[in-house]
């Protein structure tokens, strides 16, 4: 048998070199989406839209073949946009990713021409007669409840553009990923809905801009998303996950730390979604 003091050494010198080992695991990279805003040319809705369900589909499951840190794609259709936005774009297109996106305009054309036997140039003159590229933003993943497969074709997405007040970034991410985060993920277990996660903007951003990030709820069917969330669960699924805390000082935390300044909703048309 080991004697007393050098059990001790020995217990100490295992939790150093399983400590070191935990240390020395590589941090998993951050997750970025790309989003581009579209506005589809006079008398071209059918014509996008069926490029978008077939050979834009071919295209990204070759793209995603061919770079393992290209998670997922999808494009969804904007719905009751109302006045201010009516004419800004009629599609989105997202595209998620476990690290920085790649550089645009990169030369794809052999694959391009495996996925759709058409050369990168000419699929290019094809969607330019058919729509025009609006805006593109690139966002950062803070906080969220992903599941891969979960999400389908035909659900309805509700983005909540979030304005961030002065000097307050820090509490809400923070909120969001103690707070919210676990909430959400109980809504989602009772089957409220399918899917919520955070994203805070990085280009553009600044004092300039809008918006500073959004939300995006999933759910199943029209009725539910625009139904929306039941406030009475949320009071019921805080108070689960977090026993004895405040639901009040949370909900008055969030006024206090942002604002929401628009709400889209939308309905994915097509979706590419690399496997577990």
């Amino acid at each position: 048998m080991l004697k007393p003091l050098v059990r001790v050494f020995v217990v100490c010198l295992l939790a150093v070199l399983i400590g070191g080992s935990a240390l020395a695991q590589p941090a998993q990279p951050d997750l970025y989406v790309t989003v581009s805003y579209i506005k589809v040319l006079p008398g071209q809705e059918d014509a996008y839209r069926a490029y978008l369900t077939t050979t834009a589909k071919k295209l990204y499951q070759e793209l995603m073949a061919a770079n393992p840190s290209f998670l997922s794609w999808s494009a969804a259709r904007g719905m009751y946009q109302g006045m201010e936005h009516g004419t800004d774009f009629d599609y989105v297109g997202a595209g998620i990713y476990s690290g920085p996106p790649p550089e645009p305009g990169a030369n794809l054309d052999a694959i391009y021409m495996k996925a759709t036997g058409t050369s990168q140039a000419d699929i290019g003159k094809k969607l330019a007669a058919m729509r025009t590229v609006v805006g593109t933003e690139v966002l950062r993943y803070r906080a969220g409840v992903r599941t891969p497969g979960v999400l389908k074709e035909g659900d309805f997405r509700v983005v909540n553009r979030i304005k961030i007040k002065p000097g307050m970034a820090d509490e809400y991410v923070d909120m969001a990923q103690t707070v919210t985060q676990p909430v959400m993920a109980e809504r989602i277990a009772d089957g409220e809905l399918k899917s919520w996660s955070l994203w805070s903007r990085v280009f553009p951003a600044g004092v300039a801009v809008s918006y500073d990030g959004f939300t995006v709820q999933y759910f199943k069917d029209l009725a539910s998303a625009i139904k929306g969330l039941d406030a009475a669960k949320g009071v019921q699924a805080f108070l689960k996950v977090h026993p004895g805390r405040n639901y009040a000082t949370y909900v008055n935390n969030g006024r206090d730390y942002s604002d929401m300044q628009e709400r889209f909703l939308m309905q994915v048309v097509a979706l590419v979604e690399r496997a577990k």
